[in-house]
């Protein structure tokens, strides 16, 4: 599909009864209410993990999502930092302790992590550092998970894991794009690491997503795809 101009937003809002989430085409969502912020699937060491095992990535490529992270904490000055999961990509390495001193630069700043499924690396270093670790977290009206869990009696899922992404046809050519995939019982983010990938998503009807296209997200409607 080619989509129309106007569709294109610098951020996007979406109400969960009375209370707003923002969306970024950074790949994170932001609570305004409570000042907290929400990110999915950052994988950090994945690119030490890779360059370990011989596959040959940019060095300069594993800060780059320390960097972007940081920026977005210095504009948006969150009261608390959630991780909806797969904070690291694999055993402990040099990334370990890149976010060691990135976590003290914020000491201030409240920071839970709900345990994705490649989230391996230093529990006990990480309680150490003032963060809270949960299997599942729940946020007032948000139940935050790692893999989809809905429709849950806990509230609206907030998740990731699945890394979306949606495909889509500017002139003559399909690209697809990471996205946030909204659905009547669910949010799930797009994967905020480099190097992560997206998966498309087979869209219900009703379902709505959040394309993200440089500095901009584009609102899709399940039904047109």
């Amino acid at each position: 599909m080619v989509l129309p101009e106007k569709k294109q937003l610098a951020r996007a809002e979406i109400f969960i009864g009375s209370e707003c989430l923002v969306l970024f085409p950074g790949k994170y969502a932001w609570w305004e209410k409570e000042h907290i912020l929400f990110i999915a699937d950052s994988h950090f060491g994945k690119i030490a993990h890779f360059r370990k095992s011989g596959i040959g990535l940019p060095s300069h490529a594993g800060t780059e999502t320390f960097s972007l992270i940081h920026r977005i904490l210095l504009e948006m000055n969150p009261n608390k930092l959630v991780f909806l999961g797969d904070v690291f990509h694999s055993d402990f390495n040099q990334d370990f302790e890149r976010f060691k001193t990135w976590r003290a630069l914020f000491p201030q700043m409240e920071v839970d992590i709900v345990l994705g499924n490649h989230d391996k690396a230093g529990f006990a270093h990480l309680h150490s550092m003032g963060i809270n670790l949960h299997n599942e977290l729940v946020l007032g009206p948000f139940y935050c998970s790692h893999e989809p869990a809905f429709p849950s009696p806990k509230g609206f899922n907030l998740c990731g894991h699945l890394h979306p992404g949606v495909s889509l046809s500017i002139g003559h050519q399909h690209v697809k794009v990471p996205c946030f995939w909204k659905g009547e019982h669910h949010l799930c983010f797009p994967s905020f690491g480099a190097f992560t990938g997206s998966v498309a998503i087979k869209p219900r009807s009703s379902d709505v997503f959040y394309a993200i296209s440089g500095s901009s997200i584009r609102r899709i409607e399940g039904s047109v795809l």
